[in-house]
């Protein structure tokens, strides 16, 4: 019995509590806070940064010792990009790569802004930010409004000679939105394209070489005319000298 006392007490303290954090999140409080949640945004940037720096880096084999400290070697990573949070707000971040969520709050940012760094271009990873009232508010706690940004996957095809002269294909885009599937068969469809884009180019060739004697014809049609008709009436005074000289031989 003193258990189940025990217990009722528990329950009865934690609603208490639960109901004490809300009674004051009045729904002017939240619609204010909702319309001030709904302006924190999420976007992300390609950087680069200088891997030799690195702890640990090694330039490759006989590259000239003298040359590695003016000699950077930069790779890509991304910069996610958190704006607009302020001391009512509070954000937890989660990233679909590991599901790992982060919560961050006002005076983890940079005047409302928060930087993440990615190092992984390997994935796709989204990112959903969710954005939460603080404890500088009435509404502690409560879920005010959900953003997202996605960055995409660094595509290894576009550092291989495959992807040469297959520029605006879309397995030889530098970075995908979408993982490449069938890749037994990329080199195939890769090749048909380049094909297909050599044939087009050709046969855009011919149209402008026609359309371009068109527009000669066009632009010269009175010089054309008249070296024609002297064509003609040049021919025309031959053929009947040679017939006098026919008749005059025969005569």
């Amino acid at each position: 019995m003193k258990n189940i006392k025990i217990m009722i007490l528990v329950i009865l303290t934690f609603l208490f509590n639960y109901i004490n954090v809300y009674a004051e999140c009045s729904v002017v409080d939240e619609t204010k806070l909702t319309k001030e949640a709904r302006n924190v945004k999420a976007s992300f940037e390609i950087a680069q940064r200088d891997m030799s720096k690195d702890p640990g880096f090694n330039y490759p084999d006989g590259f000239p010792i003298e040359e590695e400290d003016n000699t950077p070697v930069y790779t890509p990573y991304f910069k996610i990009y958190i704006t607009n949070l302020t001391e009512n707000l509070y954000i937890e971040v989660k990233d679909s790569v590991g599901n790992e969520v982060k919560r961050y709050n006002y005076s983890d940012s940079n005047n409302g802004e928060i930087v993440i760094s990615q190092e992984d271009i390997a994935e796709i990873h989204r990112y959903t930010v969710t954005v939460y009232a603080s404890d500088k508010t009435e509404c502690i706690s409560k879920k005010l409004s959900t953003t997202y940004t996605t960055t995409p996957m660094f595509n290894y095809l576009t550092t291989y000679g495959i992807c040469d002269g297959a520029e605006g294909y879309y397995a030889c885009e530098p970075w995908l939105n979408t993982p490449l599937t069938d890749l037994e068969n990329v080199e195939e469809r890769i090749n048909r394209y380049k094909e297909k884009k050599k044939e087009e180019q050709e046969e855009e060739k011919k149209k402008e070489e026609e359309k371009g004697f068109k527009a000669f014809l066009s632009k010269n049609r009175v010089i054309i005319i008249v070296v024609s008709i002297c064509i003609i009436g040049i021919g025309g005074v031959v053929t009947v000298i040679i017939i006098k000289k026919q008749r005059s031989r025969v005569l």
